[in-house]
């Protein structure tokens, strides 16, 4: 299924939404009520997923970490050499718990206290969500929760090494079924209580690490094949999951990396090619201080061969926030 089709079943199903809603208020109003449509309002976030939503224990990220500033009066600021701040260059889910007034576990930044739980793991596929679950702390799951979701990268990387093989096709059938089996899991989340926003998987084949594939392989289909694979997830995932515009909101990274290759320059991007961190410092060690040459934490696509660096970390936030905002909760 295209995602020209899943943007038009998407938007369609937003006007009727709207639609619901402005005949809602109308009729309150025709009736002399003095009703009014509450925003959605969380008072706790989960992170659920593999090290594109990891928070570690001390704070870093799996990204381009960033050093605490200790003078902000210099041009340009002073920063530590050796502390790491872990509320500059946020993850994603760093964003949508801000907007919310909200603030995880393993980096409060100038909170508090914490009303987030970071339960993602490094390395971890769409069967380990059952276990990062029940992990959770505090009161059951409920509806003042709202959960992020973001994985299903590990199982395409997975399925992709069987090829060459397993055919193509079979591979295709197999990510399918993690798909749909990540969008029952997101729908039983769901239902359970909690909202939900989804990311789609980022698209594999752009990665460095499909740059790469093309080469070290001799077969340069490799980077093609595994945007076909990250797209069979993705459809499949999207398409499973329940449509009535008010348990999940979903966010397509998958076509928002894609944009960001088409168009780099209209994200500030200078490199959507290479990998930023060297070699001898892998995530989650790499900082502002162990990058390739030339290389900044603004102006390159991806932090490594897989992990997306913080210009896209920001903008899925940036996504994922207005989704969390507008969808009706």
């Amino acid at each position: 299924m295209s995602f020209s089709f899943l943007r038009k079943r998407r938007a369609v199903a937003r006007r009727a939404a709207w639609g619901l809603a402005l005949g809602l208020l109308a009729g309150l109003a025709s009736c002399g009520g003095g009703g009014q449509v509450e925003p959605f309002r969380p008072t706790r976030i989960l992170a659920l997923g593999d090290e594109l939503s990891v928070i570690e224990a001390d704070g870093r990220k799996y990204s381009i970490n960033a050093f605490k500033v200790t003078d902000a009066t210099t041009t340009p600021p002073t920063e530590s050499t050796t502390e790491v701040d872990c509320a500059r260059n946020p993850v994603w889910i760093q964003t949508v718990a801000a907007g919310f007034g909200l603030a995880f576990d393993r980096c409060r930044g100038s909170a508090t206290t914490s009303s987030g739980l970071a339960l993602a793991q490094p390395l971890a596929k769409v069967a380990d969500l059952g276990s990062q679950l029940a992990a959770v702390t505090g009161a059951p799951l409920g509806e003042k929760d709202i959960a992020l979701v973001l994985v299903g990268m590990h199982d395409i990387l997975e399925i992709y090494a069987g090829y060459p093989a397993t055919p193509k096709n079979t591979l295709l059938d197999q990510v399918r079924a993690r798909g749909t089996d990540l969008g029952n899991r997101i729908n039983a989340l769901a239902t359970s209580g909690p909202a939900v926003v989804v990311l789609t998987v980022p698209d594999l084949g752009l990665t460095p690490f499909a740059i790469a594939e093309n080469t070290s392989s001799g077969d340069n289909t490799r980077a093609a094949l595994l945007s076909e694979l990250t797209s069979a997830f993705n459809s499949r995932m999207s398409v499973s999951l329940i449509n009535d515009g008010r348990l999940i909101g979903l966010v397509f990274a998958d076509v928002e990396t894609q944009n960001m290759v088409r168009f780099p320059a209209n994200y500030g991007l200078a490199n959507w090619v290479d990998a930023a961190c060297r070699s001898d410092t892998p995530l989650p060690g790499c900082t502002t201080s162990t990058l390739v040459t030339n290389a900044t934490a603004a102006g390159y696509m991806w932090a490594d061969g897989l992990r997306p660096g913080p210009t896209v970390q920001a903008r899925l936030g940036v996504l994922a926030d207005f989704r969390a905002r507008n969808n009706p909760f």
